[in-house]
């Protein structure tokens, strides 16, 4: 399995490393290839020396897909899609907070050949990996996702008011005059709420009355 990262943050995953490599550089098979042709010389030799901001690596010794399955809530999309940003890459294997075997308590009681076996706790059994859930990308890509609802709300609703603006509107010029305001103040979420986290704590402006 084949893995590209920046700065060690997981950027997708494939069985192939060219399809690993177009979804890095976001691009179709036809504008791979035609990319590929510009870096291939006269003897059909591939340079990928001028590529930087992400390395590709082949992950042969763990079950990578077992591994993300694991890690599902870290996940900014389905395995499908390659796309596994809030996840880090180890070159090392390491200690993680993937579980095979979650804490828990076995409580008394009889096995099957009738004998007592007496309540204990058993503990959290963690796993070598070069996998790790990462928090600042997957905080980063939530606050994203966030945002793009925001934008596309604040899109709507100046949309929906387009019609206050045109030369043909029916409003009085005082009541144009309010919804243009209402506009710029619907432009300038963005701006002026970058603070939020949330679709939710957003304040809309008001609609004129």
């Amino acid at each position: 399995m084949f893995i590209s990262h920046k700065s060690n943050v997981l950027q997708t995953v494939h069985d192939t490393e060219w399809q690993c490599r177009r979804k890095t550089k976001g691009l179709n098979k036809t504008e791979y290839w035609a990319w590929v042709k510009t870096i291939t010389d006269s003897d059909g030799v591939e340079d990928y020396s001028g590529e930087t901001g992400y390395t590709i690596v082949e992950c042969t010794d763990e079950d990578v897909s077992a591994r993300l399955v694991q890690l599902n809530d870290y996940q900014s999309s389905t395995l499908e899609t390659g796309t596994v940003y809030n996840i880090k890459w180890s070159d090392d294997k390491k200690d993680s907070e993937i579980v095979d075997v979650p804490a828990h308590t076995i409580a008394a009681h009889k096995d099957e050949d009738g004998k007592d076996v007496a309540k204990k706790d058993v503990a959290t059994t963690y796993v070598q990996t070069h996998f790790v859930g990462d928090d600042t990308a997957k905080d980063a890509r939530i606050l994203a996702d966030e945002w793009t609802q925001i934008r596309a709300e604040r899109d709507r609703l100046l949309a929906n008011s387009d019609w206050t603006q045109g030369g043909d509107t029916p409003l009085a010029s005082d009541k144009k005059t309010a919804w243009a305001t209402y506009r710029t103040s619907l432009r300038d979420v963005p701006k002026d709420q970058k603070d939020k986290t949330t679709y939710a704590s957003i304040t809309w402006p008001s609609e004129p009355s």
